[in-house]
């Protein structure tokens, strides 16, 4: 059995990540007849964590298990993408060093635009005391010191984001 590949979105909340996950998983789909696991850590959290505090330590087992589940599937043949904030370094070189064939992608966008996307409401909340935790407003967002890919989501839009992360796929030879 080959062993699976894993990209990671990573950037500040409301940056874009779950639009340039799902195009890169349609066209993997449309293109390759690849089928990918999607780890969102929204939809995960509602499962692992269902009355979330988004504290420092329950963040870093959460983050630990996704790694831990990453690796689980990739060793198994499934393809994977991590849709996640992932706010700390550590975190996503665990999962680099685990992980044999592992991508990380930056989607950088300025937290300005992050705030005026807010689909979620999370920056709003962080204003009004509601949130105590947010990546890049209360909690630190480490930046990926050197990420396989950067996308400019304030520039780009999610398909061009995602004709990146093909490129360097096909690049690697995992397509």
């Amino acid at each position: 059995m080959n062993e699976g590949f894993a990209i990671w979105l990573t950037g500040l909340p409301a940056s874009g990540k779950t639009a340039v996950a799902e195009v890169i998983m349609r066209r993997l789909e449309e293109f390759y007849d690849m089928k990918i696991q999607h780890l969102e850590s929204d939809a995960l959290r509602k499962v692992l964590t269902p009355e979330p505090s988004y504290s420092v330590i329950e963040r870093d087992w959460f983050y630990d298990v996704m790694v831990f589940m990453g690796n689980m599937l990739t060793k198994n043949g499934v393809n994977i993408i991590f849709d996640a904030t992932g706010n700390k370094r550590a975190l996503r070189e665990k999962a680099r060093n685990s992980i044999g064939k592992f991508l990380e992608v930056y989607i950088r966008c300025p937290i300005k635009t992050c705030m005026d996307r807010d689909p979620k409401g999370i920056y709003r909340m962080a204003q009004l005391g509601k949130a105590a935790t947010v990546p890049g407003i209360q909690d630190v967002y480490e930046e990926p010191e050197s990420p396989d890919i950067i996308i400019d989501s304030d520039k780009v839009s999610p398909e061009t984001g995602a004709e990146h992360v093909l490129a360097k796929m096909k690049e690697k030879h995992w397509v």
